[in-house]
C-alpha cells in the first residue's frame, strides 16, 4: 500500500556532502569532482530505474557534471562555508503505480522549483518493493547566465540574544551591537549547567568564563527579520503538503482508471492529525541489516494500534451511551420535581412505579459509567505496551551498535598493511551501517535530548567515520602508504 515517507537535507561541501558526489550516487553515473579531483563512482547501479535533469526554460544545456561542479564553484567564490549548494529530497513513490506513474509524480514534484535546477533519479529494491525518488535541487536560481548569486538581504545576517539589568531580553542584530551596548544591553551566554547568563549575571553567582560552553555568544540567524530555521521549516511543511497533493493526485487517476479503491497517504504527522497511535518505523530495502526486526516492529506496532482503535472505538460508544443516559436521568429528575410539586394534596398512586423506573435508570448509567472506566483503563495499558516496544527496539539497536563496533575494531587490529586491504574496507561498509543504525535509534528515541545528540552527532560524524577507516599498522600507528576513498570505495 501507499505510504507517505518525504525526508529533506541540505548538501553542502563543508560537512563532505558534495553536490558533485550525491549526483553520482543517486544518477548511478562516474563524475569528476572538480574541486577535489577525485572520481565519484559508486556500486549498485543496478537500482538506478531511470534518471535525468530538469532544467528552467531559459538555462542553458549542461550535462549533469558541468552543472554541480558549476555550483560548487560558485559556492567556493561566494565564501564557502555553510551555506547550501543544494537540497535533497528523498521520497517514497506508491507501490500502486506503475513506472510511468510514477515519472509522472517526480516531474510533478520538480515542477515545483522552476527556477532551479533539478537533477532525479528513481531507485528500487529490483523486485519493485521500494521505489523511491531522489531530486537534487540547486540552492540558487539557475538561468541564462547561470547560477545566480544571493544577495546579502537574502543571505541574512547574525542576531545576538542579549538582556539587560531589568531581565528583558531581545535579539539584535550584529550590525546593531555596538547602538544596543551604549543603551545598556549585554550579550547572553550558554553555561554548562544548561542556563543562559549575562557575563555581569554569571560574575554575581561567582561563574567565570571557563563554565561556559563556548566564548560565543547566543547567536541566530534571521531573514528579513525572521529565524532563518522557522522560515526553513514552513518551506519544508509546504513541500511536504505539495507531494502528498501530487501523490494523492496520481493515485486517484490510476483508481478511475482500473476502477480500483483509490489509495491516499497524508503528510501530517500523528499528532497534527488528531491520531494518539504508535508510528511505523522505516522499514527500508530488503537485505538491509536490521530490516527484518523493523518489518516485526511494523507488524507489532499496527497490532498495537488496530486494538488501540477498538478501545476508543467502544470507548466513544460508551460515552455517547453514558452521556444520553445523564440526560434522561435529569429530564427524569425534572419530571418527578415538577409531579412533587404539583401532586402533594393528590394521592400517591403510581409513585412507587415511577421511583422504581428511576432507580432501574440510574443503575443502568452506573453501570455504563464503570464500563466506560473499564475502556479507558484498558486502552492507557495498551499506550504502557507501546512505550514498552519502543524501548525494547531502541534495546536491540544498541546491542547492534556494539556489535558493529566490536566487529570493526577486530577488523582493524593486526596484520600487515597489505592484509588490512579487504579488513578495512569491510570495517568501513560496517562503519556506514553503523551510523544509521545510530540515526534510527536516535529517532525512536525522540524529544530535546534526542535533537540535541543528533546534531552532536552530525558536528562529530565526520571525525570518526575518518577514524573508522584509517588503516593501522599492526603496532597500531597509522599506516601512511594506505587510504580509503569513500567515492569510488577503493583503497590507496
Amino acid at each position: 500500500m501507499a505510504i507517505y515517507h518525504l525526508n529533506a537535507r541540505g548538501c553542502s561541501p563543508s560537512t563532505g556532502a558534495g553536490a558533485v558526489r550525491k549526483a553520482a550516487y543517486q544518477s548511478g553515473q562516474a563524475l569528476v569532482e572538480e574541486r577535489s579531483g577525485r572520481l565519484c563512482d559508486y556500486a549498485r547501479k543496478e537500482r538506478v530505474t531511470a534518471q535525468g535533469l530538469a532544467l528552467p526554460v531559459a538555462a542553458p544545456h549542461i550535462d549533469r557534471g558541468a552543472l554541480w561542479n558549476e555550483a560548487e564553484r560558485v559556492w567556493a567564490e561566494a565564501g564557502g562555508g555553510k551555506e547550501l549548494v543544494a537540497k535533497r529530497f528523498e521520497f517514497a513513490l506508491p507501490v500502486e503505480l506503475d513506472e510511468r506513474g510514477r515519472l509522472a509524480c517526480v516531474r510533478d514534484f520538480c515542477a515545483l522549483f522552476p527556477a532551479k535546477a533539478r537533477d532525479w533519479a528513481i531507485h528500487d529494491d529490483g523486485r519493485g518493493g521500494n521505489p523511491h525518488a531522489h531530486v537534487l535541487v540547486s540552492a540558487l536560481d539557475f538561468g541564462a547566465e547561470g547560477f545566480t548569486p544571493r544577495t546579502k538581504s537574502q543571505k541574512g545576517q547574525s542576531w545576538y540574544l542579549v538582556e539587560r539589568d531589568g531581565g528583558e531580553r531581545i535579539a539584535v542584530p550584529a550590525t546593531g551591537w555596538a547602538a544596543a551596548k551604549a543603551a545598556g544591553w549585554q550579550k547572553v551566554y550558554n553555561f554548562t549547567d544548561g542556563k543562559r547568563r549575562t557575563m555581569k549575571q554569571a560574575k554575581a553567582e561567582g561563574l567565570g568564563t571557563k563554565d561556559r560552553v563556548s566564548k560565543s555568544p547566543v547567536k541566530m540567524h534571521r531573514t528579513e527579520g525572521r529565524s532563518a530555521r522557522e522560515v526553513e521549516r514552513e518551506q519544508l511543511v509546504e513541500v511536504r503538503a505539495a507531494w502528498a497533493s501530487i501523490a494523492n493526485r496520481h493515485l486517484a487517476a490510476h483508481a478511475s482508471a482500473t476502477g480500483t479503491a483509490a489509495a491516499v497517504i497524508d503528510h501530517r504527522s500523528n499528532k497534527d492529525r488528531g491520531l494518539d497511535e504508535q508510528p511505523t518505523v522505516h522499514e527500508g530495502g530488503a537485505g538491509l541489516i536490521g530490516h527484518t526486526d523493523r518489518v516485526k516492529l511494523n507488524k507489532e506496532i499496527r497490532e498495537r494500534n488496530a486494538r488501540l482503535r477498538v478501545l476508543r472505538s467502544e470507548l466513544q460508544n460508551e460515552g455517547a451511551a453514558l452521556e444520553q443516559l445523564q440526560q434522561e436521568i435529569a429530564d427524569l429528575e425534572r419530571k418527578r420535581r415538577t409531579a412533587e410539586h404539583s401532586w402533594q394534596s393528590r394521592p400517591r398512586k403510581g409513585e412507587r412505579q415511577r421511583k422504581a423506573a428511576l432507580a432501574k435508570r440510574r443503575r443502568a448509567a452506573m453501570a455504563t459509567a464503570a464500563a466506560a472506566t473499564a475502556a479507558r483503563h484498558r486502552a492507557t495499558a495498551a499506550v504502557a505496551d507501546q512505550t514498552d516496544t519502543r524501548a525494547e527496539l531502541i534495546a536491540q539497536l544498541d546491542e547492534q551498535i556494539a556489535a558493529l563496533d566490536l566487529k570493526i575494531r577486530q577488523l582493524q587490529g593486526g596484520g600487515s598493511a597489505a592484509m588490512l586491504s579487504g579488513p578495512l574496507r569491510k570495517a568501513a561498509a560496517l562503519g556506514v551501517e553503523r551510523r544509521k543504525l545510530a540515526d534510527e535509534r536516535a529517532r525512536l528515541a525522540g524529544g530535546p535530548r534526542a535533537a540535541q545528540a543528533r546534531a552532536s552527532a552530525g558536528r562529530a560524524g565526520a571525525p570518526r567515520a575518518q577514524a573508522l577507516a584509517a588503516p593501522r599498522c599492526p603496532t597500531g600507528t597509522l599506516a601512511p602508504a594506505y587510504g580509503h576513498d569513500r567515492s569510488r570505495r577503493q583503497w590507496w
